[in-house]
């Protein structure tokens, strides 16, 4: 019995809060990236890249679990009228939230968002982590926005380590 109680205090100190790969997965996250691309594949058909080939983005994880994402279509310059400040508005995207990991799929929960739409849902993610490269891609999805409305798309981000 004294063996048996022995075993459990060991794995209860070894596994204190038991298997820690999601932590051990947020705490490498933890820091400032920088966006390099971010392409949508249609679904049997071109990938595209909708904010351009350059576009400017920073991703944020912090160490209590919350995530920053702003990103911006490539070449903006400032508005000189309503049209071009509503066009501008459509090239930024820009949300945060807690965020919790699930083996490969990364889950936002947004409190703040550029689009109401978003505020309070879920944005799940997979993601993969090699090196100081993140990539995180959405699960293959019918779009209801714009040039993508009502095709199947899977979206890809790819984001590099800042120092």
């Amino acid at each position: 019995m004294a063996r048996l109680v022995a075993l459990f205090v060991a794995l209860y100190c070894y596994f204190p809060s038991g298997p820690a790969f999601a932590d051990d997965a947020s705490k490498l996250l933890v820091g400032s990236w920088r966006l390099t691309s971010w392409t949508i594949q249609i679904v049997g058909g071109d990938a595209t890249e909708p904010f351009g080939p350059n576009p400017k983005g920073r991703a944020a994880f912090t160490p209590d679990g919350y995530a920053a994402f702003i990103i911006v279509g490539a070449n903006r310059k400032p508005a000189t009228n309503n049209e071009e400040a509503a066009a501008l508005l459509k090239s930024l995207l820009v949300y945060t939230g807690k965020f919790t990991i699930d083996g490969d799929m990364f889950t936002t929960k947004v409190d703040i968002s550029g689009n109401e739409l978003l505020t309070g849902l879920d944005q799940v993610r997979f993601f993969k982590l090699e090196g100081d490269q993140l990539s995180l891609r959405t699960a293959e999805q019918v779009s209801s926005v714009g040039i993508y409305q009502g095709k199947k798309v899977v979206g890809t981000l790819t984001w590099e380590r800042e120092r």
